[in-house]
C-alpha cells in the first residue's frame, strides 16, 4: 500500500496572539517532525509498503499546494499529526485529503488524540485514531488495513464504531528497538535555528518521560519514569547525521536531557570515543546539574543548555508545583557560563496567584543571572492540566473553552482565563516591557559583544530587537 503521512500547515493557531509575539516573528528556524519520522522508519523497517512524508510548514504549502502533492502521491492510507493548538490544521488537512479522493483512509495521531479521543475520531473526515506513542500501533493498524482484517480490537486505535472501548495509551518500553528517524524522507537541508552555529541542524529524543510534573503542562510524559535509549544507541544516531546528511549541529528535544546524570556522561563519552565534532543544545532542570557533569558535556560539544526556570519567586515556584531552589537556579547559570556554554531560560508571567511584586522579581531574576538569552511568555492553562483542572473547579474558568473549541475549532480562542484584573492588552504591554528591559541594557550588550557568534545569529538579533523597540505598545 502507498502511505503518505503529513505534518500539516501552521496556518490556524488556537489562541489570540500577543503582539509581541508578531513582533518575534523573523524567521526563528524550523524543526523536522521527528514523531511521523520515527513512524515512517518503523514502517520502512517492518514492513513493504511505500513510505512517504510531507512536511508542510518546511515545504512551505499552502492548502491549495497540498492538496496537489496528495494528488500527486495517491495514497491509499494518510496519517496527520494533530496538536490541539493547531487542531483545525488538521482538520482541514484531512478535509483536503478526503477532497482528493473519499476512499483514502485517515489516521490521525499525536498529542491532541489522547487528550480528546472520542472528539477526534467524531471528526467526519477521520477514520482512525491512534493513541499515545505511534510507531508500533500504526504499522499494526496499516498491516491490517491492508490485509482486510478486523480493526476495532487493536489496542490503541479507535474506529468510529467503537462507542465505549477501553482507551488504551500505547508507550514503547525499549526505545533503542525503534530505528532512528528517516530523515531523508523530507528536505532535511531547510531545517534551521538561529541558535545554532550552523545550518542545516536536525533535533533528537533520547528519552522519553518527565519525572517531574509542573502543574502547567500537558505533556503525556510528565509525572512519568523516563524510558532512555542507550548512549550507544544514541550517538550511533549522531554519527548516521553527521555521515549521510553533513549535519554537525544537534537540538536535544528531550523533556530534561540530564535526568540521567551517568547516562549523560556516557553519551559525551561516546561522542567523545568517536571523534564526532558536532555541536548540540539541549534541556535541563536548572538545580541538578554539577561542576564535572557540565565540563564532559562541554568537551564533548554542547553549545547551549535550555532551562525552564519560569518565575523568580519563591512562592510562584510551589504555586507551579516546580518547585526549584533559586539560590541553586542562580549557582548554576554561573557554573554553565563559567563552562563557556550558552544559557537560555523560559519564564512566564501573570501566573495564578502572582501578584506585580512577583512579576517584576521574575525579571529581576532574569537580568541578575547573566543569561545569554532568556524568554517570556505569559500563562496560558492549557488543556488536560492541573491548573485548568483547578480553574474549572474553582470558577476562574467560567466555561470549558478548551472543550468548546475542540467542537467548533474554526474560530480561535479570543477570551481565556486569566489568573487576576489584567487585559489582554495591559499582559501584553508588560510582556513587551520584559523584553526590552532585559535586552536592552547597555551590561547585556556588554556581554554579547564580549561572547563571539556568527554573523547569521547577530543580525537575526540586531532584526528582532529592531522590531521589538518599534512594537507599539498594547
Amino acid at each position: 500500500m502507498k502511505i503518505l503521512l503529513i505534518f500539516p500547515p501552521k496556518k490556524h493557531w488556537a489562541l489570540r496572539e500577543m503582539p509581541i509575539h508578531k513582533g518575534l516573528d523573523v524567521e526563528a528556524g524550523f524543526y523536522p517532525p521527528l514523531g511521523i519520522l520515527s513512524v515512517a522508519a518503523y514502517l520502512q523497517k517492518y514492513s513493504g509498503h511505500e513510505v512517504k512524508v510531507i512536511d508542510s510548514v518546511a515545504e512551505e504549502l499552502d492548502y491549495p499546494s497540498l492538496e496537489k502533492r496528495i494528488e500527486e502521491e495517491k495514497p491509499e492510507i494518510v496519517g496527520i499529526y494533530t496538536c490541539t493548538e493547531y487542531l483545525y490544521d488538521a482538520i482541514f488537512t484531512a478535509r483536503t485529503v478526503k477532497k482528493v479522493a473519499q476512499e483514502i483512509k485517515v489516521v490521525l495521531g499525536g498529542p491532541h488524540t489522547y487528550i480528546y479521543p472520542p472528539e477526534t475520531i467524531a471528526i467526519p473526515e477521520v477514520d482512525y485514531t491512534v493513541l499515545g506513542e505511534g510507531e508500533i500501533v500504526f504499522h499494526q493498524l496499516v498491516e491490517r488495513i491492508s490485509k482486510g482484517e478486523l480493526v476495532s480490537n487493536l489496542p490503541g486505535v479507535l474506529t468510529k464504531g467503537d462507542g465505549e472501548k477501553k482507551l488504551e495509551i500505547q508507550k514503547i518500553s525499549n526505545l533503542d528497538d525503534l530505528p532512528f528517524p528517516a530523515r531523508d524522507l523530507v528536505p532535511y537541508q531547510k531545517y534551521r535555528s538561529i541558535l545554532a552555529r550552523k545550518n542545516p541542524i536536525t533535533t533528537m529524543m533520547t528519552s522519553r518521560g518527565c519525572p517531574y510534573n509542573c502543574h502547567f503542562c500537558n505533556s503525556i510524559e510528565r509525572g512519568k519514569k523516563p524510558r532512555y535509549r542507550s548512549a550507544k544507541n544514541v550517538v550511533a544516531e549522531i554519527q548516521e547525521c553527521v555521515e549521510k546528511f553533513a549535519i554537525y549541529d544537534f537540538l536535544f528535544f528531550d523533556e530534561m536531557f540530564t535526568s540521567n546524570r551517568q547516562r549523560a556522561i556516557e553519551i559525551c563519552k561516546e561522542i567523545l570515543g568517536r571523534e564526532l565534532k558536532i555541536r548540540w543544545h539541549c534541556r535541563s532542570r536548572a538545580d541538578v546539574l554539577d561542576k564535572e557533569l557540565v565540563e564532559k558535556m562541554k568537551k564533548a560539544g554542547c553549545r547551549l543548555i535550555q532551562f525552564g526556570i519560569e518565575s523568580g519567586s519563591e512562592h510562584i515556584q510551589k504555586v507551579l508545583n516546580k518547585k526549584l531552589n533559586l539560590k541553586k537556579v542562580a549557582e548554576t547559570i554561573k557554573m554553565v557560563r563559567q563552562a563557556e556554554i550558552l544559557t537560555y531560560a523560559d519564564f512566564m508571567l501573570f501566573n495564578p496567584e502572582e501578584n506585580e511584586r512577583e512579576r517584576m522579581e521574575t525579571l529581576e531574576f532574569a537580568k541578575k543571572l547573566n543569561l545569554d538569552y532568556a524568554a517570556f511568555g505569559i500563562f496560558q492553562p492549557l488543556p488536560d492540566t492541573e491548573f485548568y483542572f483547578r480553574g474549572l473547579r474553582e470558577g476562574g474558568i467560567r466555561n470549558d473553552y478548551w472543550s468548546d473549541y475542540v467542537k467548533s475549532p474554526q474560530s480561535a480562542i479570543s477570551t481565556y482565563w486569566w489568573p487576576g484584573d489584567y487585559t489582554a492588552e495591559e499582559m501584553g504591554e508588560f510582556n513587551l516591557y520584559a523584553y526590552r528591559n532585559f535586552y536592552f541594557r547597555p551590561k547585556y550588550a556588554i556581554q554579547r559583544l564580549l561572547r563571539p557568534e556568527p554573523v547569521g545569529q547577530m543580525l537575526w538579533r540586531i532584526k528582532g530587537a529592531i522590531k521589538v523597540f518599534l512594537l507599539r505598545r498594547g
